[in-house]
């Protein structure tokens, strides 16, 4: 089976589950509308589905996917197109979510690409028209110091770096005047989050020990 095959099969197969009858106090609901809690901005990688990692329901997270989860900073700029933020604006003064969660992960495309624009060490494979100039809003999080270089490894490095992005976003985030309101009335908080794809452990920052450690 090829793989559009095999999406169609899965369709069909949903389709059928969808339309059961347990489903239709959830159909009859969710035709009119959406009211999820919770907010993911989740990287476009196809190993990481927040809703796969957390067992979310339809309906339950509401998902923005870019390439590295960067959330850019606030910045009004009619000419500029603002997907990330378009999205985070509509969740937050419109659905009225809760929590707003940057998800990063190990094994990150966008994060090695731009590590490899500051370490010689990593193979450039391809110039990209958009990723490196999109990686440039978190280009701090791949600073790393000679010292630093010489003692630890690339993949150590890679790691410090997604997770290093993800607080770059989180504190990105932080910069949306709606945002800002919402935090400051206890309407919502925002969480920076760190999956590991081999291991399957998800990791949450703690702004108290300045550490990732482990959700359960």
């Amino acid at each position: 089976m090829d793989s559009y095959a095999k999406l169609l099969d899965g369709y069909a197969k949903f389709h059928k589950q969808y339309l059961d009858k347990e489903n239709d106090t959830w159909r009859n609901w969710a035709k009119t509308g959406q009211n999820p809690k919770v907010m993911f901005i989740a990287c476009s990688d196809s190993r990481v589905n927040p809703v796969i990692i957390t067992h979310a329901g339809l309906g339950e997270i509401f998902i923005v996917n870019n390439v590295a989860n960067l959330v850019p900073p606030y910045k009004q700029d009619a000419e500029t197109y603002h997907g990330t933020s378009a999205a985070i604006e509509f969740a937050v003064t419109q659905l009225k979510v809760e929590h707003i969660i940057i998800m990063g992960h190990s094994g990150c495309g966008g994060i090695r690409a731009l590590m490899a624009g500051h370490d010689d060490d990593i193979k450039k494979d391809a110039e990209f028209s958009f990723i490196r100039p999109w990686m440039q809003i978190v280009d701090e999080a791949a600073e790393f110091s000679p010292e630093e270089k010489a003692s630890s490894s690339i993949d150590t490095r890679a790691t410090i770096c997604e997770q290093r992005a993800s607080l770059i976003s989180l504190n990105n985030l932080a910069t949306f005047p709606w945002v800002k309101d919402a935090i400051l009335e206890d309407r919502l908080k925002i969480h920076a989050w760190h999956y590991d794809i081999g291991s399957g452990i998800l990791l949450e920052y703690n702004a108290e020990t300045e550490q990732f450690e482990e959700l359960i």
